[in-house]
């Protein structure tokens, strides 16, 4: 039974609590400590992941507040090393911690196997200890300061001293407590480029973030495939999920640098297709240490949250739903599409994307998209549809001609032909006005007969269309109105519609649409400026599309002046997009509490390698802000 125990500091090692008390005890030997504490002698002073915590919480003083869960999760390494393991391995791993016998508890998470070696000696943070000595009037361990490759405090961002302290000393029962006559600065301190320096200072504010957070524990399969996602995104891998290697290593190391994976014991040899980082990414179900799950993270950009609670996935054509392309259909252009099955192209190695409507239309295209425009581009037609089918069937039996049809139909003619064959529509380019009337006759028609043809012909349309015009009737049959022409000139003249010489205000009011448009226009651009989602490029052609009137936007745009003027006013250039595309990132990565780094600005924001160097500058002003 222990008479007290020490309160334990923030991020102290249980270790550290347990030096704290054989100093103060007064106990002469460290078994009598052990004694105290594990009601044995023989257990052993771990550091990372102690065992046999059950008897400690037996031996505290009566009335205290601690358990032994509290013990592991806040005062040992648990919550690093069992991070990424499955939950019945990392249970298992919490369950002999509690029990005497701690053995086979470093196999279990991988640090055995792994090739990052614990640190030789103790290590602590100067500017830590200065507060620690003012604040609770001595020194303590701190948990995160012990972790591999945590090289640098996470707190102050200077380089981490090692203490006098061995980690695997002589005498496995003895509990060293830090002191200002074993924590002593070095003059030498390490210094390292300002890159290695902000990856160190990243790793351990990830490793912080890790620590102090509990995660629910995942199987290996769940990273696998968050990582594949990424890579796939990323263009590290294919559809398929095949992986990169070699570029994945180059870009990998560059991102890095050598010497900061040599220093986190990581180093990727170029060209070796027999590493850690491949191994990681062929999904093997294989224990990786933490570190080196929190590299590949960071690497692929995803947050630690991210990692373990949004269920990652490749999305070559963004998030549903997408636009219709059926231009006879009422949502043409509009996001209705809700269905879409992704394949993989063997000849380009890019995802396919197949979209079908409810209208029956159906189309593919080649992705990923990488626009907002590409949102509205057809590979290919797969299947047009009923509604499609529906439209051709009317504008046959108004008898429009093949170039109309197909003009109306947003398809070319030949393919127009096809349908109206396949729905055996009688068509008046088919049938060419008089093909089946004289059929039968064969070399017995004679002119009359021709000319009694298209005169009924012509009174028929007369008479189905009696408020339209000669020119209306025209466009109408423009065949039986040619043949008349030709051949019946007089008879046509006296048997047509007269002519309306009388003013007709049939001209659109063009100032009016202006206006109209110019209003509608201002929403679209308003809810595109203050849309919290990921910024999409002002220009003419997406605020048409999502108006619905990108045709006549581009065709008319000099008969709307205002709309026009407007427009030019908002439309964005690509570096003003970019850089509004950057305050966004800084403004998401503020609200996710992120550190505002340069590279975590791009990745945010999208911004391809080639504009990189010429935003620099532009990031470095207004991230201070």
């Amino acid at each position: 039974m222990m008479p007290f125990f020490p309160t334990p500091y923030p991020d102290e090692l249980l270790y550290s609590v347990l030096a704290r008390y054989h100093l103060r005890s007064g106990n002469i030997s460290f078994k009598a400590t052990m004694e105290d504490a594990f009601s044995t002698k023989n257990a052993t002073a771990v550091v990372e992941l102690p065992s046999n915590i059950n008897a400690l919480i037996s031996n505290l003083p009566l009335n205290n507040e601690y358990t032994t869960d509290y013990l592991i999760d806040n005062h040992t390494l648990f919550p690093f090393y069992t991070a990424f393991l499955s939950p019945k391995r990392s249970q298992w791993v919490r369950d002999n911690m509690m029990k005497r016998n701690g053995k086979g508890i470093y196999g279990k998470t991988g640090i055995m196997a792994s090739s990052i070696a614990a640190n030789k000696y103790f290590k602590f943070c100067p500017l830590c200890n200065e507060e620690d000595k003012e604040q609770y009037g001595e020194l303590y361990w701190h948990r995160i300061h012990q972790i591999p490759g945590v090289l640098v405090c996470s707190k102050h961002q200077v380089v981490l001293c090692n203490s006098k302290v061995p980690i695997k000393g002589y005498n496995k029962h003895q509990y060293v407590a830090a002191s200002e006559e074993n924590c002593i600065k070095q003059d030498g301190v390490c210094a390292y480029s300002n890159k290695t320096m902000l990856h160190l200072t990243e790793l351990a504010k990830d490793v912080e973030f890790l620590l102090n957070n509990r995660f629910e524990r995942r199987p290996m399969e769940w990273f696998n495939e968050q990582y594949k996602a990424k890579l796939i995104e990323q263009g590290f891998a294919t559809i398929n999920g095949n992986v990169m290697q070699k570029k994945l290593t180059e870009e990998f190391v560059q991102f890095y640098g050598e010497e900061f994976l040599t220093l986190v014991q990581s180093s990727i040899e170029i060209g070796s297709e027999n590493n850690w980082l491949a191994d990681m990414v062929r999904g093997r179900n294989r224990a990786s240490h933490p570190i080196r799950h929190l590299l590949l993270a960071r690497f692929l950009g995803i947050t630690i949250s991210d990692l373990f609670y949004k269920q990652l996935t490749y999305k070559p054509f963004g998030d549903g739903p997408w636009p219709c392309l059926n231009p006879v259909a009422e949502h043409y252009l509009k996001p209705v599409v809700k269905q879409l099955k992704i394949s993989y192209s063997n000849d380009t190695k890019k995802p396919v994307g197949t979209f079908t409507c409810d209208c029956g239309f159906v189309y593919a295209r080649t992705g990923p998209d990488v626009t907002e425009e590409s949102r509205y581009k057809v590979g290919k037609i797969k299947q047009f549809g009923h509604v499609w089918e529906a439209k051709l069937k009317e504008l046959v039996e108004k008898g429009l001609s093949l170039r109309q049809t197909a003009k109306l139909m947003g398809a070319d003619p030949k393919t127009v032909k096809k349908y109206a064959a396949k729905l055996g529509l009688e068509t008046c380019w088919e049938k060419g006005n008089d093909r089946e009337m004289f059929k039968d006759k064969g070399d017995s028609v004679t002119a009359a007969d021709k000319r009694d043809y298209y005169r009924e012909e012509w009174l028929k349309l007369m008479n189905q269309y009696p408020d339209k015009s000669k020119t209306e009737l025209r466009q109408l049959n423009k065949a039986v109105y040619a043949w008349l022409y030709r051949n019946d000139k007089e008879w046509l003249k006296s048997n047509s519609p007269e002519p309306i010489y009388k003013y007709r205000n049939a001209r659109v009011d063009w100032d009016k649409r202006d206006k109209e448009i110019l209003d509608k226009v201002k929403v679209v651009v308003e809810e595109m400026l203050n849309s919290t989602e990921k910024p999409e490029r002002i220009s003419l052609s997406l605020v048409g599309s999502k108006l619905g009137i990108r045709g006549l936007l581009e065709k008319h745009l000099d008969k709307l002046p205002l709309t026009k003027q407007y427009i030019d006013s908002v439309k964005e250039s690509r570096r003003d997009f970019q850089l509004r595309r950057i305050k966004w990132a800084i403004r998401e990565l503020k609200k996710e509490g992120e550190e505002i780094r340069l590279w975590k600005v791009l990745r945010k924001a999208g911004i391809r390698k080639e504009f990189r160097q010429e935003l620099e500058n532009y990031i470095s002003e207004i991230r201070e802000k």
